[in-house]
């Protein structure tokens, strides 16, 4: 009788590590503070044109914020970079335990702004520079910024020759490790193939977090985080990939 019963507990062993090994899409985005308006945030074609907490299923999103348009999130009224306010209109997506890859092909249209975030890794923090960031500078050039808690080398920019400019489709990538026992993040990010940034080992906040899934719950924000603008501008993703396995 024993021999059975161990045949079948080595199945289902094997059952479950396999299905853990797997990649599982996911695909539940909510909106981020707000609307700045009926244009600022097109959904697989269709505007959103009403805020709520909802979570909805994201293949493509446009993300357009006109000239002196504000953010809907508290900070985005205040001052900082040495510019009066921030526009903002984002997406996010909670931050699954184990290996995350976000992939999409990403094409900028319009005005240039002095800095403008496309993706970000958060933690809730209250204050300070979340985990890890990616951004496009006036020139359009990308930059990797990330939290004060990560130094070089695990925190650098591999390559400064990159640039999202406008009319030109580049493929983003992004891998990401979160280790919730050691409550850490690490990510790095590829343009068309090529291996640019990497945040590795960063700490998440400790104490002073509640981002929009709870305390210390780690998040993935994507759209348009700007100051300086000058101009209308568009940042498009389509083809949104979103998986995670469990290790």
């Amino acid at each position: 009788m024993k021999k059975p019963l161990f045949i079948i507990f080595f199945i289902f062993c094997s059952y479950y590590n396999a299905q853990a090994n797997e990649w599982k899409v996911k695909n539940k985005w909510k909106i981020s503070c707000g609307l700045v308006d009926k244009e600022a945030l097109v959904i697989n074609g269709k505007p959103k044109k009403s805020f709520n907490k909802n979570e909805f299923k994201v293949e493509n999103v446009i993300f357009k914020l006109d000239s002196g348009e504000v953010g809907k999130c508290k900070s985005d009224k205040k001052p900082t970079g040495g510019y009066k306010y921030s526009g903002r209109q984002e997406i996010t997506h909670r931050l699954p335990t184990g290996k995350t890859i976000f992939e999409s092909t990403i094409l900028t249209s319009g005005a240039p702004q002095y800095r403008s975030h496309f993706f970000q890794i958060h933690d809730g923090r209250w204050s300070g520079k979340p985990p890890s960031m990616v951004s496009v500078q006036k020139d359009w050039r990308v930059r990797n910024q990330h939290s004060n808690d990560c130094f070089k080398p695990k925190c650098k920019q591999l390559t400064y020759d990159i640039f999202l400019k406008p009319g030109e489709k580049k493929k983003f990538k992004a891998e990401i490790q979160y280790d919730q026992k050691k409550k850490s993040i690490s990510a790095k990010y590829f343009l068309d193939d090529k291996f640019i940034i990497q945040h590795l080992d960063v700490p998440l906040a400790k104490k002073n977090a509640d981002g929009p899934y709870g305390p210390n719950k780690p998040y993935i924000k994507i759209g348009i985080y700007r100051i300086g603008d000058t101009g209308t501008t568009t940042f498009s993703y389509d083809d949104i990939i979103l998986k995670n396995k469990k290790e």
